[in-house]
């Protein structure tokens, strides 16, 4: 083992130990074969140096560097991880080709993660006990008639209408002229989303911002006034109208999936369509946060109004192992997309919200793409690095009309996931304090 600097680091390189941020926080798993995405994260995070392993320690028989493809292989002791992972992963991504291309990226790192994740002691994915009940589930004979997206919603009272502070906050975004006070005054009157967005403001995401404006708060942004500061009143409001429509949504019935990694899932999606948003610079980075963390309200309404049918479709989706959506449009008539969608535009949120919900597995209706693509992006991430579960096991395919629009680099989206894997462990601890260490 052999400590270099950043800047001596190259492609296919091993780190011999965990690579850690200055602040301490973990970064990348010891085994991982360095690539060109890798390093920018490290640039990225201001690391001096890391421990790699020697040439001679990695290939005692060569002198090449270790491969950096997706099937590379990932260090582990006793090989029985890495053969657990890679089963695992086989049921994730078998409706994607991982051969090449930011799918195989997105393998290499979910491979990455596995293996650290079961050498912690962690159960193999998807062997939960809701997994295992749910495969065992018979599929019912008599598949039910489609349904109607406004009977769905007709039935469930807490939908009828959005919830006060929402119409407080959605007056605030409406009016053009609406000021710092305002904002604020949307928000306050509700303790529970005033304590959870102040948390958020003082994530480290927004630590820049806060650094920029130094002399003019303390570190510690403690008023929603100046949280409205630091984000912006529009903004601010914007993340509160997500925020708030939250308690709608806890009370799934557990049979289907466990609520806390709904929610990691849906906290995940988040975390990378803000990623994608800053980078790419295609929409406001809080716009797409909200969008990723309502992306999949609909689907909650499904298990809660039409069980049967969610019965039929989740148990057909696995004995086809296609994504969930795909069959809730055979069954059902319609996906969980084209539900959240309208319950956002029933409810009068943004449209540019409510399109990105609709849309994110239907590129192909929107005049525009580049909206709905990074949530379309970000649920794939998501979903290939097992951050959560929303009922779905399966990694849909990734649009190409959809990475083309974004005009990411796949170097450039692989330097991104541990900043969205960062930022997800962040979030999950202003939404549950309890949440420990990286998901």
């Amino acid at each position: 083992m052999v400590r270099r600097t950043v800047s001596e680091l190259s492609p296919g390189m091993v780190l011999a130990e965990d690579a850690l941020t200055p602040g301490g926080r973990f970064l990348m798993p010891r085994g991982t074969i360095l690539d060109a995405g890798h390093l920018k994260s490290l640039v990225a995070w201001n690391l001096t140096e890391v421990t790699v392993i020697a040439a001679a320690e990695a290939n005692p028989q060569s002198t090449e560097a270790p491969p950096s493809s997706a099937s590379a292989p990932v260090a582990d002791d006793d090989g029985d991880g890495r053969a657990a992972a890679e089963a695992a992963l086989a049921e994730r991504f078998a409706c994607s080709d991982v051969a090449g291309g930011p799918t195989a990226v997105l393998y290499r790192l979910a491979l990455d993660r596995e293996v650290r994740r079961l050498q912690a002691g962690g159960p193999v994915a998807d062997q939960t006990p809701v997994a295992e009940e749910r495969s065992r589930r018979p599929i019912d004979p008599a598949t039910p008639g489609p349904l109607s997206l406004e009977g769905l919603l007709r039935d469930e009272p807490k939908l009828v209408s959005p919830p006060e502070v929402y119409l407080r906050i959605n007056d605030v975004l409406k009016d053009p002229a609406s000021t710092v006070d305002d904002a604020a005054e949307s928000i306050k009157h509700d303790p529970s989303l005033a304590a959870k967005l102040l948390r958020l403001v003082n994530s480290s995401y927004y630590a820049r911002t806060m650094r920029a404006m130094r002399g003019r708060f303390p570190a510690k942004i403690d008023s929603l006034s100046r949280a409205v500061m630091v984000v912006g009143a529009r903004q601010l409001a914007t993340l509160a109208l997500g925020v708030s429509v939250l308690p709608l949504f806890q009370d799934i019935p557990p049979q289907w999936v466990n609520m806390r990694l709904f929610w990691e899932h849906s906290v995940g999606c988040a975390a990378a369509a803000q990623a994608i948003a800053a980078a790419t610079g295609r929409i406001n980075a809080e716009t797409a946060f909200v969008a990723g963390l309502l992306h999949d309200i609909g689907r909650i309404i499904t298990f809660k109004q039409a069980v049967v049918h969610m019965g039929v479709a989740m148990r057909r989706a696995e004995v086809e192992a296609v994504p969930l959506f795909v069959v809730e449009r055979e069954v059902i008539g319609f996906d969980h997309a084209a539900l959240g969608g309208h319950l956002l535009q029933k409810w009068q949120f943004p449209a540019n919200l409510e399109k990105m919900v609709r849309y994110h597995h239907d590129l192909g209706e929107p005049l525009f793409i580049d909206e709905p693509a990074v949530i379309h992006l970000a649920d794939i991430v998501a979903t290939a690095m097992g951050w959560g579960g929303s009922g779905n096991r399966r990694v849909p395919p990734l649009d190409p009309a959809a990475w083309e629009a974004l005009g990411l680099t796949e170097d450039g989206l692989a330097g991104l996931v541990p900043v969205m894997e960062a930022r997800l462990a962040e979030t999950m601890r202003s939404f549950f304090p309890d949440h420990q260490g990286p998901p």
